[in-house]
């Protein structure tokens, strides 16, 4: 079978439309493309019938229509190569449908006008981007049809040498060399980190061209590959320290110094100024022997004489305001509007009055309650932001991978009766109102998933660690959902406290709290005391409820089953569990129950074993979690 369907997966800049052109060119077939964009519907692939005016005369009633075929269509029949740049960014997964049955051997194309069938010589070659933004997974019926994948990365060392001294004819190996290194190692660290930019090809090459023009090497460096990658401070920093400890940095100061020193050597218009302790300066090398110290001046065309004064108020004015003792730049963060204490106290009232209506008409109604806000401290603060730092890479490769999906949560239909749009609508014409256009509905602003994630905090979860992978769960989690922009409430709970406080639950984080730092609280989660699940689930699932999100996703993280004073126990518990996840499932509540004790089977029972995650390993619980958010999107 002749190859007639290929496709050039890979990050930007890695060849892949050189490619697709160099194919054409060995394969004597003219070259083609169309490059797709987000609102494409089928009328981009296979053409459009638009009204033809006469020449002579303008009026509406000699108004014709003709169908005018796609670059595709005219590729298809006429069989020339073409490359389908990016489909994975069109919104409607339908449109790239309308090409299933085009790429097969003998397939065909129905236009309004007529059949076309794939001529014998077609290539067709699509090229997408690996996971950027706008990306969506590649349509499984389209991507089965493909006959060769190839997978484009990096050129080895040798290769991107090659290719940018024929690019640039810069000849200096030893500096390309280098450049190559550092490009290879941003890349390798970006892709690490969940860093979104990447530093491929064509970075190497605007780079090597600016080094041959004379720019400095590490200045450079920043403008033509690091801010293309990104221009975050935090990231930017571990990019650096990964050069740092591959002593890249090092070697681009070093290399810059000898090319410096090499030019200025052959350069006349440059001075040496040598120093002694004593202050005193030697301008000639005759005078003083040449020092790898000395400071170099370079004499302007229009310079006469020397000065030797210098204004102290000047220095003071270039001092920059933003840098530290140390010269260490400091970030300023935008100071977060504080809640008052009545705010808070009306806000804890308010969660109370309604965990205690979420209960009325059950077994737990009376039941003592009473709903806590957990305030943080400075020091769980800085806890908070030592755990993230461990979590963050999982955390942001996962919203780099969801993000796309989110982006393009949009309705498939279109508005009609539009004064400009993306589709003519021929059947309007009759209208006068000039409204002959269909467009695609804009996409939701806000993802459809809304997440509460309830912790049992009871004393057994204090054993083997299970209250630690928890409370990284609850952070990654809520870094996870805030980093997507998805609504999310963690509460945690516990029974039997004292006589007075039979029923405890603490409100970590609510989606309808003002508070900034309410997140640092999840420092607090602890084993406590016994549990009353079925009371906590209740209360919880209301507050999920108030959500306008049309799929409500409840994750629940226990080690045991229900137990609490003085009966709430074995059968009576669990019938009660079974029956409210019932009373929540019929109004549209999702559960999933994560069971990381010993009480797993009875865990299974109560949620149905489909609806239950057996964590083994509860150093996989926060990643495992946020995945199985990222697939209810």
């Amino acid at each position: 079978m002749k190859i007639t369907n290929i496709l050039l997966e890979g990050d930007a800049g890695s060849g892949k439309t050189q490619l697709a052109k160099a194919l054409s060119a060995d394969l004597g077939l003219p070259y083609t493309k169309v490059t797709c964009f987000a609102d494409m519907d089928k009328s981009d692939i296979l053409g459009s019938i638009l009204p033809v005016l006469s020449e002579n005369d303008h009026t509406a009633e000699e108004v014709s229509y003709q169908f005018y075929p796609s670059e595709i269509v005219r590729a298809y029949e006429n069989g020339w190569l073409l490359e389908i740049q990016e489909p994975t960014v069109i919104r409607d997964a339908a449109v790239l449908m309308a090409l299933n049955s085009a790429l097969e051997p003998d397939g065909s194309i129905n236009l309004p006008t007529r059949i076309v069938h794939r001529h014998p010589d077609f290539i067709a070659v699509i090229t997408t981007n690996r996971g950027y933004n706008g990306c969506r997974p590649l349509n499984e019926a389209l991507r089965d049809r493909i006959q060769h994948t190839e997978k484009m990365d990096l050129p080895p060392k040798a290769v991107m040498m090659e290719r940018a001294a024929a690019k640039t004819g810069y000849s200096d190996e030893t500096i390309l060399s280098l450049l190559a290194d550092t490009i290879i190692t941003l890349d390798e660290t970006a892709k690490a980190n969940a860093i979104k930019g990447v530093a491929g090809m064509r970075s190497y090459l605007f780079w090597t061209d600016a080094v041959a023009s004379g720019a400095s090497l590490r200045a450079s460096m920043y403008h033509k590959v690091i801010y293309k990658i990104t221009t975050d401070p935090g990231e930017i920093s571990i990019l650096e320290q990964a050069l740092s400890v591959k002593k890249l940095l090092e070697q681009l100061e070093q290399m810059e110094q000898a090319r410096t020193l090499s030019q200025e050597i052959q350069n006349p218009e440059v001075m040496e100024l040598l120093l002694s302790e004593d202050g005193q300066h030697f301008g000639s090398k005759e005078e003083r022997p040449a020092d790898p110290n000395a400071v170099r001046l370079r004499k302007s065309q229009d310079s006469e004489g020397h000065s030797d004064q210098t204004s102290h108020n000047a220095a003071k004015k270039t001092q920059s305001s933003d840098n530290g003792e140390d010269g260490a730049p400091i970030y300023h963060e935008m100071e977060p509007e504080r809640l008052t204490e009545q705010q808070k106290m009306d806000f804890r009232k308010r969660l109370n009055q309604q965990a205690r209506e979420s209960v009325k008409g059950s077994i737990h109604q009376h039941i003592k309650l009473i709903v806590h806000r957990p305030e943080a401290a400075e020091e769980n603060e800085i806890e908070y932001r030592k755990q993230v730092a461990g979590l963050m890479p999982v955390i942001r490769e996962l919203i780099q991978k969801t993000t796309p999906l989110l982006e393009h949560e949009t309705a498939s239909e279109f508005a009609s009766a539009q004064l400009y749009g993306t589709n003519f609508c021929a059947n309007r014409v009759a209208a006068q109102d000039f409204r002959y256009f269909a467009r695609k509905r804009p996409p939701e602003e806000d993802p459809s998933l809304a997440v509460a994630l309830r912790i049992d905090e009871s004393a057994s979860m204090s054993a083997f660690g299970r209250l630690d992978a928890a409370r990284q769960a609850a952070i990654a989690l809520y870094e996870f959902c805030h980093g997507c922009n998805i609504p999310v409430i963690i509460y945690g709970d516990t029974a039997d406290r004292s006589r007075m406080e039979q029923m405890s639950l603490y409100s970590y984080v609510d989606f309808d709290s003002k508070d900034p730092d309410e997140k640092y609280s999840l420092i607090n989660i602890q084993g406590r005391s016994n549990n009353r699940d079925g009371m906590a689930v209740r209360i919880i699932a209301d507050r999920l409820l108030t959500a306008p999100q049309k799929t409500k996703l409840f994750i629940s993280i226990s080690d045991g089953q229900p137990k609490a004073m003085p009966d709430y126990t074995g059968d009576l518990a669990i019938a009660d569990m079974k029956k409210t996840l019932q009373e929540y499932r019929r109004k549209g509540v999702l559960f999933l129950a994560a069971a990381i004790g010993q009480d797993k089977e009875i865990i299974s029972d109560i949620y149905g074993n489909e609806n239950t995650l057996d964590i083994t390993d509860l150093k996989q619980l926060p990643a495992r979690l946020v995945q199985i958010i990222a697939r209810y999107l």
